[in-house]
């Protein structure tokens, strides 16, 4: 099942901007199962990392390498989290994210995009795979759901 959270400020618990570079930013917002998301940005990039309790995976270069391919400039493309999970005693227990980032042209015009799937898994969270094209939202909830530990 999926649950959605938000990376837009009104959902914010703290943002923070670079007085030198408003390119710079980084914020924390509400997740689902002790979970939160830094979202952070910087030269026209941005990702999001994952946080548990005081441990974050950091994402960054994993990001911008599965940005190969859809342009210039890999950055979180909308405010939108999906978080897939299961019911679990009454609670919503998340097992994976999938969010979606975009490229920029050469000539700074939007590119393709691309849906990024993670494994929660506290500090240890993880870039499992992407998905794009015309079945992109069945095959990144196929990754998500695969990536489920058996129980």
């Amino acid at each position: 099942m999926s649950k959605y959270s938000s990376t837009g400020k009104h959902d914010q618990i703290s943002f923070h901007r670079e007085k030198d570079d408003p390119s710079d930013f980084r914020g924390l917002f509400r997740g689902f199962g002790g979970y939160e998301i830094e979202f952070l940005g910087g030269d026209e990039r941005s990702w999001i990392n994952v946080k548990f309790g005081k441990a974050i995976a950091d994402l960054r270069d994993a990001t911008m390498e599965m940005g190969a391919g859809i342009g210039f400039f890999p950055r979180k493309a909308n405010d939108t989290v999906e978080w897939r999970g299961i019911e679990e005693n009454g609670r919503f227990a998340p097992y994976a994210i999938i969010y979606r980032i975009a490229g920029l042209t050469e000539n700074g015009k939007p590119n393709h995009t691309r849906l990024i799937v993670i494994k929660l898994d506290k500090e240890r969270s993880r870039i499992i795979g992407h998905a794009e094209g015309p079945n992109e939202d069945a095959e990144a909830k196929k990754i998500a759901d695969q990536s489920r530990a058996p129980k």
